[in-house]
């Protein structure tokens, strides 16, 4: 990589993380549960006015929940001698019944407990509860209302979702929550309600769902294309690959989807833990035949995937169990496992970048994005999305765009350097063709020869006797008799270089045969420094398309117009032919074929891929007032044009 690049590479990857560091801080500030702007409960009790229900039609009830560990509640329990808080927290405070405490079990049961002043006049409120892990019975002032699962420790029935309970209240309302959780990495409250006014709250669960759906349906609608693709087209394992990375993306990201649609064992939240292993182990994988680089730091990470993989697939078995050091390695291990990953990524990238790989730089800046998330999520640990995704995601999410967008160009270039070679292959057997049409032509006229001399022998004997005889009258008769079925063909040819002079003649022939006038000015040198195959491309898909585009007027002359010219290394073809405004359909500077209606010409597009090649260009348009369709090409030569001895 040149130092000019190295250069402007810098300052690219420092904005890139500083607008990833303020995206970060934006949905940390203005989406996010537990900075939203609003009253707040105080040692259990939340004071609502009617003008704060005005200004605040959603609420999160994140603060001043009382907490009592180790205890099923229900409203009996506070009817007399009521119970005494453990702590006044915040919701997410504890990720389990362990509350923070260092060899405490994370499982068991606990209760929550809230109280709401609201204004004296009933009136409709909806209270939405995320995903309680992982059983409860929900009481609204003193009834039971709602119940997820089984809490009861002797019949213990995990289930987990989540629910919407519309309320009629006024003056207080008091929310009790009774859990238990022995199935689950989190334990009892750890996401943050919502209360409000009922279309409030339902406008942001809608409005969180419909971008949740829109981001799962359109990764999982590029995945399916892209492994449909690689597996259907040309088995192009980058394009599996890729696929099976949107997949995966869907699999780790669409659980909030599935619990706001339905309920279910907490064993379903299998699909996320093997999706984010799968899915750094496919990265990883896509780098490798993206780049054509591996090393054993990479199989390692691959080799680490794997035991995630199997770890995550069997977890939701073994943590009923109630293994605390096992939950706290899983944990410790999918981290570790985020940030090797990161690590690999960001290294196979760069070596990428100074290897002077294309795409290396569009990745790395993805890369960058994910790698400023993870850090920003440790900095700022206090975020639940109130729309968006978690910066881990949304980083994600970016980071496959990236890696998508390296793709398409990837397997775009390999689709073109696929379409050349089969052209290649196509004018090279047309050439063939050609040549073996020449040869017979050649050997006809061997016979010809043959023939002619065999007559000539004769000839020559009858005029030799005429001559003895001295009859010349009837020796002059006999030679005029002759001399008209006499031919001097002689074959045109039109330059030394024999590719470009087999083509020239063939297609001349196949122009006079279809009454197309044809006129050649050329001057090329036997080794014109290109290669023969792709000379032979460009020039039989020009003179090709030229007679087809003839064939195709009705009416008026037809011709073809050919200059071929040389200087130095560099070699250009102009090609005029007349065309009918009819059959010549372009759209945003491409022409499509004619003969398969909204398809991009082959042909055309395999000659601007050789010109790029050989770092020269095409130009190609259509003269309406003239009738003709122009070519231009321009190809630079790997070596310098060489004049024939």
């Amino acid at each position: 990589m040149s130092a000019g690049n190295r250069n402007r590479l810098l300052p690219l990857l420092i904005i890139t993380c500083a607008l990833t560091v303020f995206s970060c801080l934006y949905l940390y500030l203005f989406d996010n549960k537990y900075t939203e702007d609003g009253p707040q409960a105080r040692e259990g009790l939340l004071a609502l006015s009617e003008q704060l229900l005005t200004d605040n039609p959603v609420l999160f009830l994140t603060e001043g929940w009382e907490y009592y560990g180790g205890r099923l509640l229900s409203p009996e329990s506070f009817v007399q001698d009521a119970p005494v808080p453990d702590a006044f927290i915040y919701i997410g405070q504890y990720g389990g019944f362990d509350a923070n405490i260092i060899g405490a079990s994370p499982h068991g049961s606990a209760s929550y407990r809230l109280r709401i002043s609201l204004p004296e006049t009933p009136r409709d409120y909806l209270l939405e509860l995320p995903e309680i892990f992982s059983a409860y019975r929900l009481y609204i002032n003193g009834e039971l209302t709602a119940t997820m699962g089984n809490p009861d420790t002797a019949l213990y029935r995990p289930e987990t979702g989540n629910r919407t309970i519309g309320i009629k209240a006024g003056g207080e309302l008091v929310i009790l929550v009774a859990v238990s959780d022995y199935t689950h990495l989190y334990s009892g409250m750890v996401y943050p309600p919502a209360f409000g006014e009922p279309g409030a709250v339902s406008s942001i669960l809608n409005t969180r769902l419909i971008l949740r759906c829109l981001a799962a349906a359109f990764a999982l609608a590029v995945g399916l294309i892209s492994v449909f693709t690689g597996l259907l087209g040309r088995k192009n394992r980058l394009a599996v690959l890729y696929g099976l990375l949107c997949i995966c993306f869907v699999g780790f990201t669409s659980y909030p989807i599935l619990r706001t649609i339905s309920s279910g064992h907490p064993a379903f939240y299998v699909i996320e833990y093997i999706s984010i292993s799968a899915m750094l182990v496919v990265v990883m994988l896509l780098f490798k035949t993206l780049f054509e680089y591996s090393d054993r730091f990479q199989n390692v990470i691959i080799g680490f995937g794997g035991i995630m993989f199997v770890f995550s697939a069997a977890l939701p078995f073994l943590l009923p169990l109630g293994n605390l050091w096992l939950m706290a390695a899983y944990s410790f291990l999918i981290y570790a496992y985020k940030i090797l990953t990161a690590a690999a990524l960001t290294i196979s990238a760069i070596i990428a970048l100074r290897r002077d790989k294309s795409h290396a730089v569009t990745i790395l800046c993805g890369l960058m994005i994910l790698n400023t998330a993870l850090v920003m999520d440790r900095v700022l640990p206090h975020f639940e999305p109130i729309l968006g995704g978690w910066f881990y995601e949304t980083a994600a999410f970016a980071l496959i765009i990236c890696i998508g967008l390296a793709v398409a160009r990837e397997v775009a270039e390999k689709y073109k350097e696929n379409a050349v070679m089969s052209e290649r292959q196509s004018g090279m057997e047309r050439l063939a063709a050609m040549q073996r049409a020449n040869y017979e032509l050649l050997m006809e006229t061997v016979e010809e020869t043959k023939e002619a001399r065999h007559d000539l022998r004769h000839h020559f004997i009858v005029m030799d006797e005429m001559l003895e005889s001295r009859d010349f009258d009837r020796l002059s008769g006999y030679i005029s008799s002759h001399r008209g079925s006499i031919t001097y063909d002689e074959p045109i040819g039109y330059t030394q270089n024999i590719v470009a002079d087999v083509l020239l003649r063939h297609y001349a022939r196949l122009a006079a045969e279809r009454d197309i006038m044809f006129s050649v000015q050329a001057e090329l040198v036997r080794n014109i420094g290109i290669v023969e195959s792709d000379l032979c491309a460009v020039l039989s898909n020009l003179l090709e398309n030229a007679v087809e585009a003839c064939q195709r007027i009705n009416s008026g002359e037809r011709s073809i117009n050919i200059t071929i010219a040389q200087k130095k290394t560099t070699l250009s073809i102009y090609l005029e032919n007349s065309a009918d405004k009819d059959t010549v359909h372009s759209r945003g500077g491409r022409f499509y074929s004619a003969k398969e209606q909204n398809r991009v010409g082959y042909g055309l597009a395999s000659v601007s891929a050789i010109a790029e090649r050989y770092t020269g260009e095409t130009e190609f348009h259509f003269d309406e007032a003239r009738g003709v369709f122009i070519s231009k090409v321009l190809l630079v030569a790997t070596e310098p044009l060489v004049k024939s001895v």
